[in-house]
């Protein structure tokens, strides 16, 4: 109950004026982090690998080259607390097998995240020469 008082206040204050949209530029926005997890490297990879199939975590680990177990299992923590991927637990393997997949809200972050992913491949060439 305390944890739902909580986001509400932190909803309201982020709502402007009319109530009508969110105010991300409020620094007390309860949208900014999970915006920040989902959108950052590490989760906008993690939510891209797991449009395709329930992985299980070194399969995460595998398919995002680059990022450590600490920051998976980090990473994993926010977007399963956020509702973005559930985890699952097979408890008749031994040992037991921990899958992730994406929830009906995390699909619906698949869309918009590869359109960036498109668009940053599709100008990487200007992208990479503007770093020069």
């Amino acid at each position: 109950m305390r944890h739902l008082l909580f986001v509400s206040i932190y909803i309201f204050v982020c709502y402007n004026s009319d109530m009508a949209d969110i105010d991300i530029f409020d620094k007390n926005c309860p949208t900014r982090f999970s915006l920040s997890v989902i959108s950052g490297k590490w989760g906008m990879l993690i939510i891209l690998a797991l449009s395709r199939e329930s992985l299980r975590f070194s399969e995460i680990v595998r398919t995002v080259g680059g990022i450590s177990e600490r920051m998976a299992s980090q990473t994993l923590r926010y977007l399963e607390r956020d509702g973005v991927v559930r985890r699952s637990v097979v408890q008749h393997a031994k040992p037991p097998q921990v899958y992730y997949r994406l929830t009906s809200l995390g699909r619906a972050f698949v869309t918009p995240l590869s359109d960036l992913v498109r668009i940053a491949n599709d100008h990487v060439d200007e992208l990479v020469y503007r770093r020069e």
